[in-house]
C-alpha cells in the first residue's frame, strides 16, 4: 500500500501539471486545501486530495523526489506495523483531521484563503509513528546526518517550529495537527481501553516508586522464616549483610 500510495501521489502530481492549462482557472486549486473553498464552494474532497498532490515547479522537483522517496521508505516500515488498510486509513485520517481542524482556526484568525499542500502533513504523521515504533533504528537526515528513530520526533517538531517562525504559524497548522494526532495514536489515546491501561500502569509505577522511598537500609541479621529456620545454620553462616526494612 505504501508503494501504491507513492506511485499515486507521483503520478497524480505529474498528471495535474499536464492538465493544468486545460481546466479554467487551473486544476490544482481545486485539489489543494483552501478552507474558504471547502466551506463556501463545498469542495469537501480537498481535505483528502490535498495530501495526494504535490505542486510541481522547476525549483520544487528535488523536494518532490525526496518526499516520494521518504514516503516509500518510511511508509513501508509503518505499513509493516499497521497493516495495509490501517496504514492507508492512518495516512488519510490524520491529514483529513489536520484540514478539518484548520478550517475553524483559519476563519477565527483570518486566513481562510490560504492554500495548503498536505504531503508535509502526511509525511510528518508517518514520521512520528515510525519514530515511536522503531526508536533505535538509525535514520540519515539528508543522507548524511545519523539520527536515531526516537529522536526524529523532536527533530520533526523542531523543523516545524522553525518553519513556523520563518513563514508564519498559519502555514503549518494542518501539519501540526496531523503530527499531534499521530503522536496521540502512537500512545493509544484513540483507543480508550489501551489509554486507560497505560494510565493505570503509570499510576501503579508511580505508587511503587513512592512506597520504595520509605525503605531504609539498617544493620543487623535477617530473621529468616524459610527452611533455615527449621534447620539452623552455624552462626558464621548467617546473613549479616544490610537489609531493607
Amino acid at each position: 500500500m505504501a508503494t501504491r500510495l507513492t506511485l499515486v501521489i507521483g503520478g497524480l502530481s505529474i498528471l495535474v501539471v499536464i492538465l493544468q492549462r486545460m481546466v479554467p482557472g487551473g486544476l490544482l486549486r481545486h485539489l489543494l486545501f483552501t478552507p474558504s473553498r471547502v466551506v463556501e464552494n463545498f469542495e469537501l474532497w480537498q481535505v483528502v486530495t490535498y495530501a495526494l498532490v504535490v505542486p510541481l515547479s522547476g525549483a520544487g522537483i528535488f523536494y518532490f523526489l525526496i518526499s516520494l522517496y521518504f514516503l516509500y521508505s518510511i511508509g513501508n516500515q509503518v505499513e509493516a506495523v499497521l497493516g495495509s488498510r490501517r496504514f492507508l486509513g492512518f495516512y488519510v485520517g490524520t491529514t483529513a483531521l489536520g484540514a478539518l481542524v484548520t478550517i475553524p482556526i483559519a476563519y477565527l484568525f483570518g486566513f481562510p484563503h490560504l492554500i495548503h499542500s498536505g504531503l508535509w502533513a502526511g509525511l510528518g504523521a508517518l514520521t512520528i509513528l515510525f519514530a515511536h515504533n522503531f526508536g533505535n533504528q538509525p535514520v540519515y537526515l539528508m543522507f548524511v546526518l545519523p539520527v536515531k528513530g526516537q529522536q526524529l520526533i523532536y527533530v520533526s517538531f523542531g523543523i516545524l517550529a522553525l518553519y513556523a517562525l520563518l513563514e508564519g504559524i498559519q502555514v503549518v497548522i494542518p501539519a501540526l495537527v496531523s503530527m499531534l494526532a499521530a503522536l496521540s495514536f502512537a500512545y493509544g489515546l484513540f483507543q480508550p481501553r489501551r489509554a486507560w491501561l497505560r494510565f493505570r500502569a503509570w499510576r501503579i509505577e508511580r505508587e511503587l516508586k513512592r512506597r520504595t522511598r520509605k525503605f531504609s537500609v539498617i544493620e543487623g541479621e535477617k530473621k529468616s522464616n524459610d527452611v533455615t529456620a527449621i534447620f539452623p545454620r552455624k552462626r558464621e553462616d548467617k546473613d549479616k549483610d544490610p537489609w531493607l526494612h
